[in-house]
């Protein structure tokens, strides 16, 4: 079950939704919120208000699927590296055109109201355009005008339309001809235990995938509406026995605080949450959820297509039609003899329904204690595993390019650590606004010959007066979830700058590339885009891993390393010797270099330090791997260094990080023309 839930919780595509509804999720409350404010404004006489009211409720409400079909197709054209107008385009335009070929408009609005529709055309939208792109049938040339930028986009979006709408219509003639009429659906006997617990199941699993299950099974509660009515004046009138199932046992035993009896859920949250943001989400949705009103529970956790949460859905109010209705067949509680609002909170619906029974509020009470209990383990799943909300993804500006949109690693549509979403936002956006983000290059020495042989890639800020920053910030991006944007970011811009730089084939530009790229399922594929986009070959691009990296997934990290290998690209372990397990690793994975951190370099002052420097490389040369030593800074330490039998070196002794405007103007790496390149000297610092 653990590894289950584990894979659930990684699953990309319900990752993306998971996210979209987050984003969503303000339009919810709204719309929520209005109807509340419709219902109780219309009981107090202002009939004019709560009509105003209650449209705006609506109409914001079935903003609802438009605003997942465009946050979906967003997410998706970020995660394939697309442009987002075309998947934008194309996901809106299918999903009205499929909704009117399926009839799937509102009625109230003209506007297609069906949340699996809104997710599945914004998906199939995006893995279509990726797959033409990848096909190259419409091939431009790479540097096009925005003319023919727009023309290739149109192409594109009338290609993948006619696919989706070809694709629809024939499974719409194939479903109305022959599945359709094949289809026999139950007659249900609103007062019949078995199809009362069929009902309830068939509604919270409509609920579960977004359909509104009140409004699909609304003929079954309106028959047992009228039958309820009927039953309890024959009661009154003539003393009939009540019906233990009514229209309001639906309401008050197995939907309290809404479907799925989510008021359990919302106590859940506010006494056992870990998460600071859970805690918050459960108090703004507590006032609606007291009313019966769960629409931002079931998209804020979410509930809704969430393979996790979905399981004490269903279960929950089963067991309690079940306790319920076995609690006044057996006479320990009287059965509900009024009808009443829906609206009414539990316990006092209950009080009030029953004619005072105080042992039927008693009764909701238990129910709702005992859904604690059943959601309580499905929640800490979810508490555990979530990576906390990226709030900021609502509000923040792009970074690197125009189609960005956040993309987490785990399920992560939970809203613990929205502090420290906020503080990292924040400091992001500071830093965009105060200037850019560059690239430096580390010049890596052959110390024969005294050339330089490659250039590390390593991202900094300057900011308007000219003052470089570091990569702490990289910090704030990984806790947006950012990570894999920068990567790709850095390897394009990398890859297309050694390009103009690097003239020779014996010479390597080396990215480092952090563990939740590399393990990206398509990562490969996107690098030999990159690259075969570029005027390098494969083996002139070198990807620098850590040990975070390695210890996450032995089995999958090999595969990836073998794969990059394949293509011809190089793989070097970075920072070695500053992890527990470096040394074990170097027996598992075949590295093409071994960079050695400068923390051992620090030490070589020391008996300990040079013992421990020498037996490092000795490992490293049994591997038969390129050894690296970074941070050496004196002509001590080169000497040292180079009496170890190592052959390559970076650091300040020799150069420190340069942009690539001041490695073309000093000639720091070699052109054919000149194969020796510029000669530095080992008794001075250069740079």
């Amino acid at each position: 079950m653990p590894l289950l839930l584990s894979k659930l919780s990684t699953n990309p595509f319900l990752v993306a939704i998971s996210n979209v509804f987050i984003m969503a999720l303000p339009v919810s409350l709204i719309a929520a919120f209005f109807n509340l404010l419709s219902i109780f404004s219309g009981r107090l006489g202002y009939d004019s208000v709560s009509v105003t009211l209650g449209y705006v409720g609506e109409m914001t409400g079935h903003m609802f699927p438009l605003l997942l079909n465009i946050f979906l197709a967003t997410y998706y054209a970020s995660i394939l590296r697309l442009p987002k107008a075309a998947p934008i385009s194309c996901a809106l335009a299918s999903f009205f055109i499929i909704s009117q070929q399926w009839d799937l408009i509102s009625p109230v609005i003209a506007l297609p109201n069906n949340f699996a529709l809104s997710l599945l055309s914004a998906y199939a939208s995006c893995i279509i355009i990726a797959k033409v792109n990848k096909l190259r049938l419409f091939n431009f040339d790479k540097f096009i005008s925005t003319v023919d930028a727009s023309i290739q986009m149109i192409v594109t979006c009338v290609f993948t339309l006619a696919i989706l709408i070809i694709g629809s219509h024939l499974l719409s003639f194939i479903f109305t001809q022959f599945i359709e009429p094949e289809i026999v659906f139950p007659k249900l006997d609103p007062t019949s235990f078995y199809d009362g617990l069929l009902y309830e199941f068939i509604r919270g699993l409509l609920w579960s995938v977004g359909v509104n299950g009140h409004n699909i099974l609304h003929m079954y509660k309106t028959e047992l509406y009228d039958i309820s009515i009927a039953n309890m004046a024959d009661w009154k009138n003539f003393g009939t026995d009540l019906n233990i199932i009514s229209t309001n046992f639906y309401d008050f035993f197995t939907g309290m605080g809404g479907s799925g009896n989510t008021i359990s859920l919302v106590i859940c949250m506010l006494f056992f949450a870990k998460g600071k943001g859970y805690r918050l989400l459960a108090k703004a949705a507590l006032i609606l959820t007291i009313f019966n009103i769960n629409e931002p529970i079931l998209f804020g956790i979410p509930v809704i297509f969430n393979p996790i949460m979905i399981v004490p859905f269903l279960c929950v109010p089963l067991i309690s039609f079940m306790l319920a209705y076995g609690a006044i067949a057996a006479g320990l509680i009287p059965p509900l003899s009024e009808v009443h609002s829906w609206l009414i909170p539990p316990i006092i619906s209950g009080y009030v329904s029953s004619g005072g029974a105080v042992s039927v509020a008693a009764f909701q009470l238990f129910l709702i204690l005992l859904g604690v209990a059943i959601y309580y383990p499905f929640f800490k799943v979810m508490d555990k595993r979530s990576l906390g909300v990226d709030v900021s993804s609502m509000f923040r500006t792009h970074v690197f390019k125009d189609d960005e949109v956040p993309v987490k690693s785990k399920l992560n549509s939970f809203i613990p650590s929205i502090q420290d979403n906020m503080n990292a936002q924040r400091e992001v956006e500071q830093l965009q606004n105060s200037g850019s983000f560059v690239l430096h290059y580390q010049p890596q020495v052959d110390i024969h010959s005294a050339e330089v042989v490659a250039l590390e890639a390593l991202i900094r800020h300057e900011d308007v007066k000219g003052r470089v920053k570091g990569p702490t910030f990289l910090k704030s991006f990984g806790q947006l979830g950012l990570l894999s944007d920068v990567d790709f970011w850095v390897l394009e811009r990398a890859i297309s700058d050694a390009s103009e730089m690097v003239h020779t084939p014996n010479f390597t530009i080396s990215v480092n590339v952090s563990a939740d790229t590399i393990l990206k399922r398509g990562f490969v594929q996107s690098l030999k885009q990159v690259i075969d986009s570029s005027h390098l070959d494969y083996n002139q691009v070198e990807i620098e891993v850590t040990e975070e990296m390695l210890i996450q997934d032995e089995v999958r990290t090999a595969k990836v390393i073998q794969d990059i290998k394949a293509l011809g690209v190089s793989v070097a372990l970075d920072d070695f010797g500053t992890g527990y397990s470096s040394l074990a690793y170097l027996s598992r994975f075949d590295f093409d270099k071994i960079k050695i951190d400068r923390s051992l370099v620090e030490n070589l002052d020391s008996e300990r330090g040079r013992s421990l420097f020498d037996v490092v490389v000795q490992l490293g040369h049994i591997t038969q791997a390129k050894i690296v030593v970074e941070g050496v800074e004196t002509a001590k330490e080169l000497d040292f260094i180079q009496e170890k039998g190592v052959q390559y070196v970076q650091g300040f002794f020799f150069y420190r990080p340069m942009t690539k405007t001041q490695i073309m103007v000093e000639h720091i790496v070699p052109t054919r023309s000149s194969q020796t390149g510029k000669k530095v000297s080992s008794e001075i610092e250069v740079g």
